[in-house]
């Protein structure tokens, strides 16, 4: 597994310039790239990065990757992330690392978005993971029950104390359990947004530009 995600990782590399504004995504595929684009600055290579959460952020910063803060910026060049899943139609489910909205931001902010993914995450249609949806604090129930009047379950995630899983902007997850598979993630996307204290769901519509899948051997397909 590890074999693999770094092959991505590296494979991401390669989109990289020198002088490029990255943004850093969230979780382990995502990790194994900022490993890789590290050791690329180590041997001279200038950038500067934005990370979409805490964890990422800690772990450029002890990598000495440069970071800049995003109240700085306007625009990023480039995005690199992974993903739970991709349809054939480049749309995603993200957010199992637990920083959707600041993914969301960072692909919508960004020129050019590359997601990295293994070879069984993509599906003809999105929907056989959960769905995460970011929601706030304030009336969670509320929410909770609005959700799943639209004919799901769903279940607050839980952090590895078995508390409720606290964002880093202060917020909850829901993890949605789909009982079929998407048939519009355009359309399902807006009734989930509609909804009064959702803050983000992890259905990422059209922001993905350049995908890389690698199979079980490590070899990559790249699909732009």
């Amino acid at each position: 597994m590890d074999l693999v995600k770094q092959a991505l990782g590296q494979a991401a590399l390669n989109f990289i310039k020198p002088n490029m504004l990255v943004g850093l995504g969230t979780g382990t595929t995502a990790a194994h790239f900022i490993q890789a684009i590290a050791k690329r600055c180590e041997k001279g290579l200038k950038i500067k990065a934005v990370a979409s959460s805490n964890e990422s952020n800690l772990l450029a910063k002890n990598l000495k990757i440069p970071l800049v803060d995003i109240s700085e910026i306007d625009t990023l060049d480039i995005y690199v992330d992974g993903a739970d899943e991709v349809d054939i139609n480049k749309q995603m489910i993200k957010g199992r690392g637990g920083a959707l909205l600041k993914e969301k931001i960072l692909a919508k902010s960004s020129k050019k978005t590359i997601i990295m993914i293994e070879k069984k995450k993509y599906v003809e249609k999105l929907g056989k993971c959960q769905l995460p949806v970011e929601i706030t604090k304030f009336a969670k129930n509320l929410t909770k029950n609005r959700l799943d009047t639209l004919g799901y379950s769903s279940k607050y995630r839980m952090d590895k104390n078995s508390d409720i899983f606290v964002t880093d902007d202060q917020n909850y997850i829901l993890d949605v359990k789909l009982t079929n598979l998407i048939q519009d993630p355009v359309g399902l996307s807006k009734k989930i947004k509609l909804i009064p204290g959702v803050v983000e769901s992890g259905l990422f519509i059209d922001l993905l530009n350049t995908l890389i899948i690698a199979n079980s051997d490590a070899k990559i397909e790249i699909i732009s």
